[in-house]
């Protein structure tokens, strides 16, 4: 069963985390915290890591079954498939989020008339098809991508460092407000607590003790690369110019020149940029996936692939009016209802527990 190696699970997640964050958060962090916001982002990746080290300690105690089997010996049989759909739910829910995030952008500043559904539609499907194909696929794209990505990232901050407005690195320090700090990185606490999707998935990674600490190496790497895109758009914009545009990176990457015959390079990184976004939402489809089937005791997950695949797409293109809507959505509503989810593994902890460990009567 072991066949996600701790190398796979890292390159995973560190595209898990810097796809969304970098392509969708900056402009929100720098709304809400200014040049504090690399203290929040920081703040917010110990908060997610703790969620992570909850399902990981769960998920120990039972490393070679999965959660959807052994939980009804935990907190019962009914309880276990109540809180399995929520968790469904909210993989499904979160997949089609980052969806509607993708066609807004295509529509936004490529693709202006060509109709939404389409671009959702297309997308979805070669998510579809990936999640059909099974983890093992899906990973092993994220390892192949990974270094097209991460070094185009890399050259980066050489590529845009004479566009750079230095003198605004002293705000860094003097703009530190440590009363307002957990308010403005509460709402990105849950983007790096999807980490603990491994209690899914934790009887297929191989040499399991490891697994913190490969998740630690890919939140401390995918955090190198957050914090040096939100800095330089920090130095290039200013805080208010930066929360007021939509995709800040995006703005960043158009300043690049190599020298008078290449300009434009957004259109390339912007197509290797969406390749980790395929990664991630295809985890996101394929966790829920593998709940349903584990549930009803499928031997075979991939017919529900198209299912589970139209129902995102549905849910992507009906949730929200207009971009405003998902953004609010996304830094007051949503943050609530995911880290309870989050948390939700702290129960069958608990449960774990007790049980292991009953209180002697008399």
């Amino acid at each position: 069963m072991q066949r996600i190696t701790q190398l796979q699970l890292t390159l995973m997640f560190i595209l898990f985390h810097f796809s969304t964050t970098t392509g969708f958060l900056i402009g929100p962090i720098s709304s809400s915290a200014g040049y504090q916001g690399w203290l929040a982002i920081l703040l917010a990746s110990i908060g997610g890591i703790l969620i992570t080290f909850l399902s990981f300690t769960l998920a120990k105690r039972k490393e070679s079954e999965f959660i959807v089997h052994y939980g009804k010996e935990l907190i019962g049989r009914v309880p276990n498939i109540i809180i399995m759909i929520v968790f469904g739910f909210f993989f499904l829910h979160l997949a089609s989020l980052v969806l509607r995030e993708i066609s807004d952008f295509m529509v936004q500043i490529y693709l202006p008339t060509t109709p939404e559904w389409v671009i959702a539609g297309l997308f979805g499907l070669v998510i579809t098809i990936a999640v059909r194909s099974g983890l093992e696929a899906i990973l092993r794209c994220a390892s192949g991508f990974f270094f097209i990505i991460f070094g185009i990232a890399g050259i980066t901050p050489f590529l845009i460092g004479k566009e750079l407005n230095t003198e605004r690195m002293i705000a860094f320090i003097t703009h530190i407000n440590p009363g307002s700090l957990f308010h403005e990185s509460y709402p990105f606490i849950p983007w790096f607590g999807e980490m603990f999707l491994i209690l899914f998935i934790f009887p297929w990674i191989a040499n399991p003790q490891k697994t913190f600490r490969s998740l630690t190496w890919a939140m401390v790497i995918s955090l190198f690369f957050i914090e040096l895109n939100l800095v330089l758009c920090l130095l290039l914009f200013g805080s208010k110019l930066s929360g007021q545009l939509t995709y800040p990176v995006l703005e960043m990457i158009r300043f690049i020149r190599i020298g008078d015959f290449l300009e434009n390079l957004d259109p390339i990184i912007v197509a290797v940029w969406l390749s980790s976004l395929f990664i991630k939402i295809s985890v996101l489809l394929y966790i829920p996936t593998l709940i349903v089937s584990q549930l009803f005791k499928l031997k075979d997950a991939r017919p529900l692939s198209f299912s589970l695949g139209a129902i995102m797409v549905g849910l992507s293109m009906h949730m929200f009016k207009n971009i405003i809507e998902l953004n609010n959505f996304l830094i007051k509503t949503w943050p609530n209802f995911a880290l309870c989810v989050e948390c939700i593994p702290l129960i069958y902890l608990v449960a774990s527990i007790i049980k292991k460990h009953p209180r002697k009567s008399g």
